[in-house]
């Protein structure tokens, strides 16, 4: 009878553990058997096991399920279920952890694999890691980098045991070696205990043999193989056990004499050596090459069960055969170093491979998570889809580099200089990450919601928003997209200048069931401020008592506007967090609150929002992740010039085209580059469009649109990049705020400008100011002379730009005419318009924007000042200059006084409107503004009239 192998090796003082653990293992009794019947004395885990365990069947499936319906992020899932398996491993391995006095009988559980340069973090991780088993018979795998000698020197002084990992060198095992015996020592001299703490020395084996061979290959010479000296084909496949057996004689040495000797009285034990990675890669090699010479006292083999199955059958055991030859083992040392091998760095190679093999099997778990996650939410959390076109393998290739520079787990930890490294700019944007954290404002909903209950209860009928841009854009797409809810208040939103707009709120709206939302981030808003004014006064005049009752302030800490809500008694200030900027704060109280008081549920808004956070989270690959593709998508399209975004809107979401093409614009469109948001475009056959644009579709379930979609798919088979987006409800809108802004963030790195800053908007405020100033001295502005006059409608532009044209002045339809032909593919054709929005204007300048869409097969835009100039504004001016813009204004006809200032309503829109247009002219953008007189309609008919067939 001949005894298996495996099970005398304890008699000759080593351990074999088991390089394997799967839940399956667990369960069905087989980790028990291999413990109690065949000698398994350990186990050690990773991601690539997990992977493979949980990928390839439904044992996880249970939790998994419970953890995605708890909300638990995928390295939360992550942690839940390798913690899981590891306790109930430790539970079957207890009693060997007993019967050895806690020799064996432990599971190894790692830090997470981006921590192997992180001491600080390491050890945070290690602690984290080990209090969740809560076993004495863990093990916590660090890795014995430089920076993971500190973490395993601290964590064994505060008790927690260590399997040190990604040994190679014989320098690097002697270091923790060290920290072991350093930690022991600190722990006596403290008086602590010095029995209960344990650790390894992880040795991989096979990885040294694999590139040692690889570089002693290309040395070998075949005709030179004869003579004197030591030849590269000779040293083939020797290094590792070289390596081991030498590590083992510094083991001998360091925990050997006097300094040794009075831990051990007190009970300390060695680290012991353990030999890792012992599978035979080489099909040439004996395939228990890493096993039979490294047997020896107080050592650990941990084996693949392929190893294991191989020793079993047919290994030979030798006692202390891990010191026999060991002259043989520095000879070898001394003769790679003479054929050319530098030890050192194939030791440093390996490290880092090391890491790199660690890391890309844990991002490959995190796949198969999110896609588990994905699949248990089904069409709860609804999908995105990306036909690539022909930039399919280049967004790959960025995804793979955004995760080997780890871009989500920086952007999650609020890294600024993802974007910019100068001290000021990096300053400004660690300034602007506070919209990354979705539960601050879930944890403040309640509170919202309370206060949106109270406003219900004292039967208020209206709620008008007075803001601009950020302020206001995210309440605009709620309004039209939800309405009012029964018995809760309509809201109303003041955006516009125009004395018109101003008068028709009021023609609305009964002042003493309204309540004002004054909302600006930096409380200076000019627009914003004068309508409050306007409309404080109103209500004054109302003979209210308390006018202050009748508002609420939305801004930043500090600010004159919280002041003024302080000093007038306003009913409530809600003071946003300093790290929102204006078009990042769609989640914040800029957003929710005017979504709370219409009767939207913002708990829900904020739930769906947290899925698409989940789905998007820090340790997600990129190429799992769906907010990072798209912003990468979106990035390396507009680097291979297809910089126009074009929305496709299925009718319930259609609103949210106004918020996402501010963000976009504002936050890309700097420094000569830039992504062109196209909203409200009808779509078009695909021969309308130039090669410059991308599709992105959003729909919700329910919406039935196959003339959208049957366009879409026609231009899918012309092969333009297209995204779908399909949302469960209208709810879900709350997941696009967040899935945007992330992916707005990462087109931003891909295109390489910061998106939280808006350099050009100040500019054309400068210009409304100094334009001001000029009416009050003069009580008129200087517009110049028209270049063209048709009746009411008169033409004004640079007559020095180079693109002037003298042929053309003749008449108002051939100078509009060659103005527009301008425009060529990559530019695009804004128009720009200067007046309150009416069903009618908006049908007039729609007909206009597609017929020019049609006949240029440019991309168009149309915007309303002075709303645009906070968002589309800032690629007007700091974008590339591919832009043909019309500019329109036209005659008021009333002003209405703004209290407290010299001028009114119709003389801010007149002064916004030209210093726009002198910021335009400045940046020499090809650019005219033609101002319509006093009947908007009738200049407009004219005009489309003029276009040409």
């Amino acid at each position: 009878f001949k005894m298996n192998p495996l099970l005398e090796l304890i008699n000759y003082g080593q351990s074999y553990w088991l390089d394997n653990l799967t839940r399956k293992m667990i369960k069905s009794g087989e980790l028990k058997k291999r413990v109690t019947k065949e000698g398994l004395r350990g186990n050690t885990s990773n991601p690539a096991i997990f992977n493979k365990a949980i990928s390839g069947g439904n044992d996880y499936d249970q939790q998994i399920k419970k953890l995605v319906n708890e909300n638990k992020t995928i390295d939360e899932i992550y942690d839940a279920l390798t913690v899981k398996d590891v306790q109930d491993a430790c539970d079957i391995l207890r009693p060997v952890y007993d019967k050895s006095n806690g020799l064996d009988g432990y599971i190894s559980l790692e830090v997470s694999p981006f921590l192997a340069h992180d001491t600080e973090g390491t050890m945070n991780d290690a602690r984290r890691l080990y209090k969740a088993v809560d076993r004495p018979n863990c093990f916590i795998k660090i890795p014995g980098t430089k920076e993971g000698v500190p973490a395993i020197e601290q964590m064994l002084y505060e008790g927690i045991n260590i399997n040190i990992t990604l040994l190679f060198s014989i320098a690097s095992y002697e270091a923790v070696a060290h920290a072991h015996i350093n930690a022991l020592e600190r722990r006596m001299a403290e008086g602590k205990s010095v029995d209960n703490v344990s650790s390894v020395a992880s040795f991989f084996l096979s990885r040294i043999d694999v590139l040692t061979d690889q570089l002693l290959s290309h040395l070998i010479i075949p005709e030179k193989n004869s003579g004197e000296g030591p030849h590269p084909e000779h040293l083939l496949g020797k290094a590792a056990v070289a390596s081991a057996k030498l590590a083992y004689q510094s083991f001998k040495k360091i925990f050997s004499g006097e300094k040794w000797q009075t831990l051990a009285e007190k009970g300390a034990r060695v680290q012991r050596p353990l030999w890792a990675s012992t599978s035979t890669k080489d099909p040439l090699y004996n395939d228990v090459k890493y096993v039979e010479p490294l047997i020896g006292k107080d050592t650990v083999n941990t084996m693949p069960e392929v190893t294991i199955s191989a020793f079993a059958d047919h290994g030979k055991i030798e006692a202390d055969s891990v010191e026999k030859d060991i002259d043989e083992a520095k000879k070898v040392f001394d003769d790679l170093k003479k054929v050319g091998i530098d030890i050192d760095f194939v030791t440093d190679q390996l490290v880092n491979d090391g890491i790199q093999k660690f890391i890309d099997p844990f991002n490959n778990l995190m796949v198969t998570l999110a896609k588990k996650r994905k699949e248990i939410l089904g069409n709860e959390s609804g999908s995105q889809k990306i036909t690539y076109g022909k930039s399919e393998s280049s967004v790959k290739d960025a995804l793979k580099s955004l995760d080997e520079k780890q871009f989500t787990r920086r952007l999650f930890a609020k890294d600024p200089y993802l974007w910019k490294s100068e001290k000021e700019a990096v300053k400004a944007i660690r300034n602007r990450l506070g919209w990354i954290n979705i539960n601050d404002f879930i944890e403040r909903a309640g509170d919202i919601e309370e206060f949106a209950k109270g406003v219900k209860q004292e039967k208020f009928k209206f709620v008008v928003l007075l803001g601009m841009g950020g302020s206001s854009l995210c309440p605009e797409v709620i309004r039209e997209t939800f309405g009012s809810k029964a018995g809760y208040p309509q809201l109303l939103m003041l955006d516009n200048t125009d004395p018109a707009a101003v008068k028709i709120i009021e023609s609305k709206i009964d002042v003493s069931k309204t309540l004002f939302i004054v909302a600006s981030k930096s409380g200076t808003t000019t627009e914003t401020l004068s309508f409050y004014k306007y409309f404080y006064d109103v209500v004054k005049a109302q003979g209210i008592e308390n006018p202050g009752n009748h508002f609420i302030a939305i801004t930043d800490a500090g600010t004159s506007l919280e002041e003024e809500a302080k000093n007038k008694i306003f009913r409530k200030f809600f003071t946003n967090p300093e790290d929102y900027g204006g078009r990042y704060s769609a989640l914040s109280y800029f957003g929710l609150v005017p979504m709370a008081l219409i009767g939207v549920n913002i708990k829900k808004i904020l739930d769906n929002a947290r899925q698409i956070e989940i789905s998007s989270g820090a340790f997600i690959p990129s190429i799992a992740n769906p907010s990072i593709n798209l912003g990468t998508f979106l990035g390396i399209n507009k680097l291979q010039e297809r910089d126009k975004v074009t929305f496709i809107l299925s009718k319930s979401v259609s609103a949210f085209g106004y918020w996402v093409e501010q963000l976009i614009a504002e936050s890309t469109g700097k420094e000569g580059n830039g992504l062109l948001p196209v909203e409200g475009e009808v779509p078009g056959k695909p021969e309308v469009y130039s090669n410059d644009r991308v599709f992105v579709y959003i729909y919700t379930s329910d919406d039935e649109d196959q003339k959208n979609e049957k366009k879409l798919r026609a231009l899918e088979k012309e092969g333009y990049p297209v995204v779908k987006i399909e949302l469960p409800n209208k709810l879900a809108l709350g997941a696009e705020f967040f899935r945007w802004e992330l992916a707005t963030a990462t087109a931003g790195r891909i295109i390489n400008v910061n998106p939280f800053d808006e350099p050009n908007v100040a500019e054309s405020k400068k210009n409304s100011k100094d334009l001001l100033k000029e009416w009050k001295e003069r009580g008129s502005f200087g517009e110049g002379e028209p270049v063209i006059q048709d009746g009411e409608i008169a033409v004004y532009c640079n007559e020095n730009a180079d693109w002037m044209f003298e042929g053309h002045r003749k008449s108002l339809k051939a100078f509009f005419n060659a103005f527009v032909k301008l425009a060529n593919s990559p530019d695009y054709l804004a128009m720009l318009a200067y007046f309150l929005q009416t069903p009618e204007r908006e049908k007039a300048l729609q007909s206009i924007r597609m017929k020019l869409r049609d006949k240029l097969k440019v991309a168009t835009t149309l915007g309303y000042g002075p709303r645009y100039m906070h968002s589309t504004g800032q690629l007007h001016k700091g974008g590339p200059n591919t832009g043909v813009m019309i500019l329109f204004t036209y005659d008021a006809q009333e002003e209405v006084a703004i209290p407290g200032s010299d001028y009114g309503f119709a003389t801010l829109q007149r002064a916004q409107a030209l210093g726009d247009f002198r910021s335009l002219n400045d940046k020499n953008r090809r650019v005219i503004r033609i101002h319509l007189g006093k009947n908007i309609e009738q200049s407009l008919k004219k005009l489309e009239s003029d276009l040409k067939e």
